[in-house]
C-alpha cells in the first residue's frame, strides 16, 4: 500500500488553470475602479461642483430607471441598434462583395481604387445634410450612414487580406483545377478572414457612433436624440443619462465584437493574430 501510494505521489498533478482566476482578478479590479469613480463623483456633485453643470449619480440612475419604467429607453435604442445592424450588415456584405470583384478582375480595381479613396476622404458628417435632404429625418439617413462607416472600412481590409494571400496556396488551386469559386472560398477567404474580423471588431462601434452622429444631426427617435433633446431643454440628468446609455452600447458592441474574432479566429496561435 505504501508503495503504491508513492507512485501515486510520482505521477505529475495537472497544472492549475490560472486564466480562471486572472480574469476574476481583472473584473474584480474594474468593478473597484468604477465604484470608486461613482462614490467620488456622488461626494464631489452638489458639495464643490455646481450641480447644474454636472448631476450625480443618483439622479442620473432615476432617470435612467424612469426611462426603463415609461419604455422611452428601448423605444429609442431600438431605432438606433435597428439602424445600426441594417447598416453594418448592408455595407459589410456589399464591401465583400466589391473586394472579390476587385480582386478578380485586378485592372477594374485598379481603376477604381483612387476613386474610392478620394470618397472616403469625405467626412461621413458632411454627407448627413444632403442625406437629410434626399430622405429626411428617417431611419433611412441614419441607415446610408451606417452603411458608409462600415463599407469602406470592411471593403479595405476585405481586399487587403484577399489580395495577399500566399501564391502557393493559388498555384496548389490551379494545380488541382479548382473553379474560381473554389478558390475563394477554400483559400481566399480563409487567408482574409483575420482581416475581416479586425475590421469587424472596428467596424461595429464605428458605425454605431456613426449612426447616432446621424441622429445628432436631424432625428426625432434613437440615443442621439435623447442627447440633442436634454442639450436643449437643459435637462442635466437626462443628458448624463444618455450619455451613459450611449457608452454602454459602444461598449456592448465593442466586446460582441471581440468575442466574434475570437470565435472565428480561435484557429489561429494568439501570438500570430
Amino acid at each position: 500500500m505504501s508503495a503504491l501510494s508513492t507512485e501515486l505521489d510520482q505521477v505529475p498533478k495537472p497544472a492549475r488553470r490560472v486564466g480562471g482566476s486572472a480574469a476574476l482578478v481583472r473584473t474584480a479590479q474594474h468593478v473597484a475602479v468604477v465604484l470608486a469613480f461613482l462614490a467620488a463623483w456622488q461626494f464631489l456633485s452638489g458639495r464643490y461642483v455646481d450641480p447644474l453643470l454636472i448631476t450625480d449619480p443618483v439622479s442620473v440612475g432615476r432617470q435612467l430607471w424612469e426611462w426603463v419604467e415609461n419604455g422611452r429607453l428601448l423605444f429609442h435604442l431600438s431605432f438606433t441598434v435597428q439602424a445600426l445592424v441594417i447598416g453594418f450588415v448592408a455595407g459589410s456584405l456589399a464591401a465583400f462583395v466589391l473586394a472579390v470583384a476587385f480582386t478578380e478582375l485586378p485592372r477594374l480595381g485598379r481603376f477604381t481604387e483612387t476613386y474610392i479613396i478620394a470618397f472616403n476622404a469625405i467626412p461621413n458628417i458632411a454627407l448627413v445634410p444632403i442625406f437629410i435632404v434626399w430622405f429626411g429625418f428617417g431611419i433611412e439617413t441614419k441607415i446610408l450612414m451606417g452603411y458608409l462607416t462600415a463599407s469602406f472600412i470592411v471593403f479595405i481590409a476585405a481586399f487587403q487580406g484577399l489580395r495577399n494571400t500566399e501564391a502557393r496556396y493559388l498555384e496548389l488551386a490551379r494545380i488541382f483545377e479548382a473553379t474560381k469559386l473554389q478558390t475563394l472560398l477554400k483559400i481566399r477567404l480563409w487567408a482574409a478572414l483575420p482581416f475581416l474580423a479586425s475590421a469587424f471588431k472596428m467596424a461595429l462601434p464605428k458605425t454605431a457612433l456613426a449612426v447616432v452622429i446621424a441622429e445628432f444631426l436631424g432625428s426625432n427617435r434613437g440615443v442621439g436624440y435623447l442627447v440633442v433633446r436634454a442639450s436643449n431643454l437643459l435637462d442635466i440628468p437626462a443628458l448624463f443619462a444618455a450619455v451613459v446609455v450611449l457608452t454602454v452600447l459602444v461598449q456592448a458592441l465593442s466586446l460582441i465584437a471581440a468575442f466574434v474574432e475570437s470565435r472565428l479566429l480561435r484557429w489561429i496561435p494568439k501570438e500570430k493574430r
